[in-house]
């Protein structure tokens, strides 16, 4: 269950999950949404991209999903779920535990998402530095 934590930091909304017992950061950008946290044990990152677009993912296919941030190309395998998510998002997660892309992440203001299978969009990633340290705050709640 998500319980929001705090108030919104630039369009990011920080929720603590009472299930899992951990927290996640949440940005909605017109037809896009990112959710980026951390594993249970903490030692790997995530990095869940979704569109409302036709992208054409197909619903449990593991594929490649590369995301650009001021030209820094990043991959993540993905396991993808296509229109059954909430508000009939599609799209995927990227496991990582690369400090570059954390950095990039928190640091830069758009990234570029490429789905392997058609389709790039572009997500805001404005006030991200911000969400991330009430994000990690939030953990230690």
């Amino acid at each position: 269950m998500l319980v929001r934590y705090g108030d919104d930091i630039e369009g990011w909304t920080v929720y603590a999950n009472q299930t899992r017992g951990d927290c996640l950061i949440v940005r909605q950008d017109g037809p896009s949404a990112v959710q980026m946290g951390v594993t249970a044990n903490q030692e790997v990152g995530y990095l869940g991209v979704f569109t409302k677009e036709d992208i054409g993912l197909q619903n449990g296919k593991t594929s490649d999903i590369f995301v650009s941030i001021d030209g820094q190309l990043f991959k993540g395998v993905a396991t993808s779920t296509s229109g059954e998510l909430k508000g009939g998002y599609s799209g995927g997660y990227i496991l990582t535990d690369d400090p570059k892309f954390k950095r990039a992440v928190a640091k830069r203001y758009k990234m570029t998402v490429f789905p392997e299978t058609k389709g790039a969009f572009v997500v805001d990633l404005k006030g991200t530095y911000k969400a991330m340290a009430m994000g990690r705050k939030c953990l230690t709640q």
